[in-house]
């Protein structure tokens, strides 16, 4: 969970700790559909995991992301 918090706060360019599970990420200063397609894009790279454009518009929060991860 740390790494994928991380890596998240990566793409967003903000300090880790910044974000959490519960984070509303569409709701972050710097959400666009580019940074949309590169959680997709880190999510597939890192753990393996394709979700599609559709399932990635029914998250909301960092956790429901994580939770697609750990899932598989």
């Amino acid at each position: 969970m740390q790494k994928f918090l991380e890596l998240v706060a990566e793409i967003f360019e903000v300090e880790p700790g910044t974000i959490t599970m519960e984070t509303v990420f569409r709701d972050l200063e710097d959400f666009s559909s580019l940074v949309g397609f590169s959680l997709i894009v880190m999510m597939e790279d890192e753990f393996g995991v394709k979700v599609s454009v559709d399932e990635f518009m029914e998250c909301n929060t960092i956790g429901d992301l994580y939770k697609k991860c750990v899932k598989g």
